[in-house]
This record gives structure tokens, sequence and C-alpha cells, in this order.
């Protein structure tokens, strides 16, 4: 199971969306609307950094056409129909926020980062807790000594990168040491995915897709029946030929950890989840059809 993962080179139009924030920053003297915007969110031992609505600040097309691309990106990967209103957020010296967790905003955080690739800074890493850190004294061994990077993942923010985590891990920002200039700072989008239900590219329609799922989600409600505190999210997808065959099952992601620390019942879904959904017959269409699947475990 994966906790993280990281998509470099994200938006085509990433140096566009940098740019304007230049354009408002790069006049210091200037008084303009777009300098008078920004929130300085303090919270003591919790949240140091500098944010806004990222709807309200960037031009109406230019957020727009973003926005279309990351949730495009999410419906296709995750099954998640839409973001919430994302945060723009910048970090100069002495920004951070600490370890903290985001249950229930959504299924899936990001952080999309605008930030240049030469740095003026230290620090300003997305960091998130390791399983060996959550499940320390499963995997101790008194034989080797641990350090701080033992426990945490620390992902440096790049210039049009995009990552995507699993908000339940406790995660934060490191506190971010050098620079005072805007200009210079950690600069990322924020947000969740949000409204997970099956995305259908294709011959078929939902309403068609919807239908032919209910014996499947019967079955695995049978499974479940057997397996015991299973918490998180997985996305599966389905090729789909004109016969209404699964032509191929691919599991896209997935969170899912059993609370009562069983790795069998964690492996046993997995294999049910492939045995059920890959043997669903869906109805006759006239082109083949993509599908993906979310499927959320509380």
């Amino acid at each position: 199971m994966n906790n993280f993962f990281q998509f470099p080179q994200f938006y085509p139009q990433a140096k566009n969306l940098r740019q304007e924030f230049v354009d408002n920053f790069k006049n210091s003297k200037s008084t303009h609307a777009k300098r008078f915007v920004w929130d300085y969110w303090y919270d003591e031992d919790q949240y140091h950094l500098i944010r806004t609505p990222a709807f309200h600040y960037f031009t109406k097309k230019l957020y727009q056409d973003f926005h279309s691309h990351l949730v495009q990106w999410g419906r296709e990967n995750l099954g998640c129909h839409d973001i919430s209103p994302p945060w723009l957020s910048y970090y100069i010296d002495g920004c951070y926020q600490n370890l903290h967790s985001d249950v229930p905003h959504g299924p899936w955080a990001f952080v999309y980062s605008l930030t240049p690739n030469e740095k003026e800074f230290r620090g300003g890493e997305t960091l998130i807790l390791k399983d060996r850190t959550l499940n320390y004294w499963s995997q101790f061994n008194e034989k080797h000594e641990y350090e701080y990077k033992s426990f945490v993942e620390l992902i440096p923010s790049k210039m049009n990168q995009l990552i995507v985590f699993d908000p339940r891990y406790p995660h934060g920002v490191s506190e971010v040491k050098g620079t005072r200039d805007p200009l210079k700072s950690r600069l990322v989008m924020h947000g969740w995915f949000v409204n997970p239900r099956p995305y259908v590219v294709g011959g078929l329609k939902t309403a068609q897709v919807q239908k032919a799922l209910a014996p499947a989600f019967q079955l695995l409600s049978d499974v479940l029946s057997q397996i015991d505190l299973l918490n998180g999210t997985v996305s599966i997808r389905l090729q789909i030929d004109k016969a209404g065959r699964v032509t191929q099952y691919r599991l896209l992601t997935s969170t899912v950890i059993s609370l009562s620390h069983v790795k069998a019942d964690e492996l046993y879904l997995q294999k049910e989840l492939k045995s059920i959904f890959a043997s669903t017959l869906f109805p006759k269409s006239l082109q083949p059809s993509l599908i993906t699947i979310p499927l959320l475990f509380k």
C-alpha cells in the first residue's frame, strides 16, 4: 500500500500560473488589489502560513483551465468527480504546518507545487509519517538506530509536481528557513479530491453501469461480512468490450488497512475485488467502455 504518489510535470500551463503570481508581486511598491487578499493563518504550534482561495486569486480562465485538468485527472484515476475549493499558500521563513490528519474532507488530498526548482530556502517539504512509524513496535529492531528521516517521508516541492496522498496519515510541512520574499517562497495549491462515484467513458451509460454493478456490490457485502475493521479507499479500473465483458481489471490505488492489523484481510480483499469485478457482466454497447470505480471502506 502506498500512502502517497508523485506526478512530475503535471500541468502543461504551469508556467502561466506561476507567472501570474510573479506579476502580482514583482513590484514591491504596487498597491493593486491582488496584494491585499492574503490571510496569515496563525494557529500557535500548529499552522503558520500565508494563504488565499485559489479560485479568486487567479484570472478566471487561467484558474478554470487548471481546475478542469485536475478534476479530469481525479475522475480518471481516482473515481473522484470534483475537488474541494483549493487554497493557494506561500511559505516564507518561519512558516510550517505541524502534524495533523484531514478526516473527513475527502479520500485523497493533493498538493500542487508552483515552487521554483532553484530554491533559496531550506525545508518546506511535505512530510508524511511512514507506516513503520505508525506501527513502530511491530518492526522494532534493537540492533538499529533510527533518526528523523527513518520516521517520515520528506517530499520536496518541485515546480509543476502533483502529490496525492492519504489524508488519514499524520502529515505536515517542515519549517521553511531562509527567505522572506514571496517570489522565492514555497508556493503550492492544496485541497482534497471529493465526490467519489463511478466514472464511465465509452459506449455504456452511467445508469447501465450502476445497475450492472448492483450484484457485484452484494457479493462484496458478503465478503466484508467475513472481515473485521477495514478502513480506506480503493480505486479500480475496468476495461469493457462491446459485448459487455471485462477484458482488463486494474487496481489503481488502495489505502485500505486492517484496523485489527491483520494483513491477510487486506490481501484477501484485493483478491476478492478482482474476482468479483473482473467477472461482472455489463450490457452490450456500440463502443468499448472504461470505468473507474472508487470503493470506500469505513
